[in-house]
């Protein structure tokens, strides 16, 4: 298995494709949006960690690089988007791999924090990873139209320390839309 770090400006046509195939096939119901892009919300990464096998995308982690406010602080966040493992290489300890392959990287580009939203359900995943549960504080994003609108009440939020090892009290403006 080969773990490779894409730049979105060298991301190729056809790794484009078979990120937006997996994705279809991890997130039936996102199908519609993920069959035509990867980008959510209009947040799109800036950079991609994918493992390999066999020629096949088998694990995958994009990364928007965001400046957030939380509270009185302005961060540079690493943002979680379109993680998957493939079915049939699940139980592989990949998803653990790529999203340490996501954060060493961000850590040497210089991120204070990584910060992802996910249903309360993969909480266990990812705080294997290292990833820390934020406090049920405010969220706030950007919506289409610019309206500040709160994140989905269905969704938590945990943030991966880097530079900065302690999340900041108050309420967080992700200062554009979800990702």
């Amino acid at each position: 298995m080969k773990i490779m770090i894409i730049e979105e400006k060298n991301m190729t046509a056809d790794i484009d494709r078979d990120l937006k195939n997996a994705l279809c096939r991890c997130f039936p119901a996102d199908a519609g949006i993920f069959s035509k892009s990867r980008v959510w919300h209009g947040s799109a990464s800036a950079w991609s960690v994918i493992i390999e096998s066999e020629g096949c995308i088998a694990a995958h982690v994009g990364i928007v690089d965001r400046f957030i406010r939380a509270g009185d602080s302005q961060l540079r966040a690493a943002g979680i988007q379109n993680v998957f493992v493939l079915p049939e290489y699940r139980g592989q300890g990949l998803g653990e791999k790529v999203m340490a392959a996501a954060m060493q990287e961000a850590e040497k580009r210089n991120f204070d924090v990584g910060l992802l939203y996910c249903v309360p359900q993969l909480e266990k995943l990812y705080a294997k990873c290292g990833w820390r549960l934020l406090p049920r504080q405010k969220i706030f994003r950007h919506d289409e139209n610019g309206n500040i609108v709160p994140l989905p009440e269905k969704n938590i939020a945990m943030f991966f320390p880097l530079k900065v090892k302690s999340f900041p009290d108050g309420a967080i403006d992700l200062q554009g839309n979800d990702w």
